[in-house]
């Protein structure tokens, strides 16, 4: 698809920073979104604003009144509604250029190799269940697709704690720190890049391998989805 001067003039802000030869890589890229709540929805629309030209999105829930608290898609207006289709919804209202692919299933251990597009430059994983996120990111790397895994924000309260590091290196955070247990034990002690809180957890619990309610505040799952994006966009444009 070729580039209109509509594209040009939404995203002239950008173009001034970033320069038309970077914008015109981020129009032709093609990011897969995995998870739209709290990390996810800020993620996609950073990119969707960023002038990123596809993405395909994976989420199997729809809003419901307790993700205002922190989710970008949820409003009163949208409760109950698919949260793939409020986002693509916003994308067009947004960037009506904008190619969005979307996927209303859970991802799982059995059919995430079939929901995968193989032609994507990037991908942003931003789902906290163990199983399927341990699948997810064994795919994207045995595909050598490039990615940044999101860790947990429940339970975090200073942002000032964000940090974007190889998976290796993280500390505190519940997730991650599951998450390197469980990919030790099939073989992988890192590779791959995960934005976390480094920082102690607070709150009733810090169980992240069952789905036990946790705290959350409105600002922190949007400042990890803003890193996400941020390192994701970077990357697209070869920095």
């Amino acid at each position: 698809m070729d580039i209109n001067q509509n594209y040009y003039e939404r995203f002239s802000r950008t173009s001034l920073l970033i320069g038309k030869e970077n914008l015109e890589k981020l129009f032709r890229s093609k990011v897969l979104v995995v998870g739209l709540g709290g990390v996810g929805s800020y993620a996609f629309e950073a990119l969707v604003r960023a002038g990123v030209g596809t993405v395909d999105i994976i989420d199997f829930d729809t809003v419901e009144i307790s993700n205002c608290n922190r989710q970008l898609l949820a409003l009163g207006s949208t409760i109950g509604m698919p949260k793939v289709d409020v986002a693509e919804k916003r994308a067009k209202d947004i960037n009506p250029d904008v190619i969005i692919n979307k996927n209303k299933i859970c991802i799982t251990p059995d059919n995430v190799h079939g929901l995968i597009p193989h032609d994507i430059d990037f991908a942003v994983d931003a789902i906290d269940d163990v199983d399927a996120k341990t699948s997810l990111i064994t795919t994207l790397l045995g595909r050598h697709i490039p990615f940044i895994s999101c860790m947990g924000a429940a339970n975090a309260c200073n942002p000032e704690s964000l940090r974007v590091s190889d998976i290796s290196k993280t500390q505190y955070c519940p997730l991650a720190r599951t998450m390197r247990k469980r990919l030790k034990n099939i073989g992988i002690a890192g590779g791959f890049m995960c934005v976390y809180f480094h920082e102690e957890r607070t709150g009733s619990t810090t169980n992240v391998s069952t789905n036990n309610t946790r705290g959350s505040l409105s600002y922190m799952p949007g400042i990890m989805g803003l890193a996400a994006a941020g390192y994701t966009i970077n990357f697209l444009m070869g920095r």
